[in-house]
């Protein structure tokens, strides 16, 4: 499922990209609950940010999404990724586990488990700002935005706002 959404108030170049009402922003939502997601779409369009949500229900979907299998051939490559621990068929470490370079990808884990976060940390080198306990909040959300340097600048405009 993909959805174009938000105001847009945010413009700023990112990685030759103009974010805001002309690019939205890629993001990537691997969660199974739907109060959760509804949740973080409540906040990312609290915060103003124009984005195309694409959203995997499970793991499995996940991998699928992010490995462009399947059904997904053509899925978007996502600039952020909201990966929640606890998922049917796979969890997030084992979503990232499939993932060739998954080190790499512009994450922000679900969680509020510290043993969890500490697995995180040693296998992909996932920073402390880009862990979110839920219910998200704005502030919670510009943190993850800001813990990943392609996106810094976005996170500061929408603070600004």
């Amino acid at each position: 499922m993909t959805l174009v959404v938000g105001p847009g108030r945010a413009r700023t170049s990112v990685r030759g990209r103009k974010w805001g009402v002309m690019q939205p922003i890629e993001i990537l939502a691997i969660e199974d609950s739907s109060t959760d997601l509804f949740g973080l779409k409540i906040v990312l369009n609290e915060i103003g940010i124009t984005h195309r949500l694409s959203v995997a229900v499970n793991g499995q979907q996940a991998v699928d999404f992010l490995l462009k299998r399947g059904e997904y051939s053509a899925a978007p490559t996502p600039d952020l990724i909201f990966l929640d621990v606890h998922m049917p068929m796979l969890t997030g470490l084992e979503v990232l586990r499939q993932v060739p370079n998954a080190h790499k990808l512009p994450v922000c884990v679900l969680t509020g488990s510290n043993a969890e976060r500490e697995l995180f940390r040693k296998e992909f080198g996932i920073g402390s700002s880009n862990y979110l306990t839920k219910p998200l909040n704005r502030e919670s959300l510009l943190a993850c935005l800001r813990g990943h340097r392609h996106l810094q600048a976005l996170a500061e405009a929408l603070a600004a706002a």
